[in-house]
C-alpha cells in the first residue's frame, strides 16, 4: 500500500526520503463504494485524492437539473476540484465515483503545512498542477473547440481504451457535449 503511493508521489516530482516520509503519513487510505459523492456542489473541497483503482465522474447539474459531466477519473489518476481546492471556496462541480473505488486522500490544511514547511513539496506540488490542472484544462478547451463530436469521440477512446465498459453511454455523450442519440450515431459509423 505504501510503495504504491510512494511511486505516485515520487513520479510527480522526485523529493527527498525525509520529506517523503513526512508527506507518506499525511495520507490516508480509503475505499469507497460505487455512487459515493466524494464532493458536492456547494460545499468546498477540502481533500486532494489519488486514486489507485476505481472511477469517478466530475459534473455540474445546470438550474433545469440536467447533470453535465465535465471529466473522468480513472484508476491511476489525481481527482480534485482545483478552483474550490486552492481557494478554499464551495465547489461547483460535484464528484462521484461510478465504480467501487479506492484511494488516498490528503486533507487541505495538512498539504498547506507540508507546503510552508519544505521547498521541494512546493516545488513538488507546482508540478502537479501544471501535468494535472494546466494542460488537462488547456487540451479539454482546445478539443471542445477545434475538434467535431466523432473527433473528440475518438480522442477520448484512444486516451481511454475501455472506457465504454466503465462510463454509461450517457455519461460519455455528457461530457463530449453530445446528445446520446448523436454518440450512438458516431459509435455505429453512421458520421
Amino acid at each position: 500500500m505504501k510503495e504504491s503511493l510512494e511511486e505516485i508521489i515520487q513520479t510527480i516530482y522526485l523529493l527527498p526520503e525525509q520529506v517523503l516520509e513526512e508527506v507518506l503519513v499525511n495520507f490516508q487510505h480509503l475505499e469507497y463504494p460505487k455512487n459515493y459523492f466524494l464532493l458536492k456542489s456547494g460545499k468546498p473541497c477540502k481533500h486532494l485524492w489519488f486514486m489507485t483503482k476505481g472511477a469517478a465522474r466530475h459534473f455540474y447539474t445546470n438550474e433545469q437539473g440536467k447533470e453535465m459531466n465535465t471529466w473522468f477519473s480513472l484508476d491511476t489518476q489525481i481527482i480534485v476540484d482545483t478552483t474550490s481546492f486552492v481557494k478554499q471556496e464551495p465547489a461547483h462541480e460535484s464528484i462521484q465515483l461510478i465504480e467501487d473505488s479506492e484511494m488516498y486522500s490528503i486533507e487541505y490544511a495538512a498539504l498547506q503545512v507540508l507546503l510552508q514547511k519544505h521547498h521541494s513539496f512546493a516545488l513538488w506540488f507546482i508540478k502537479l498542477v501544471e501535468l494535472h490542472y494546466v494542460a488537462q484544462i488547456e487540451d479539454r478547451i482546445a478539443d471542445l473547440q477545434f475538434l467535431d463530436a466523432k473527433k473528440r469521440y475518438q480522442k477520448l477512446i484512444n486516451l481511454n481504451s475501455g472506457i465504454t465498459n466503465r462510463v454509461s453511454l450517457g455519461n460519455i455523450a455528457s461530457y463530449l457535449n453530445i446528445t446520446q442519440e448523436t454518440l450512438s450515431r458516431i459509435r455505429a459509423g453512421k458520421l
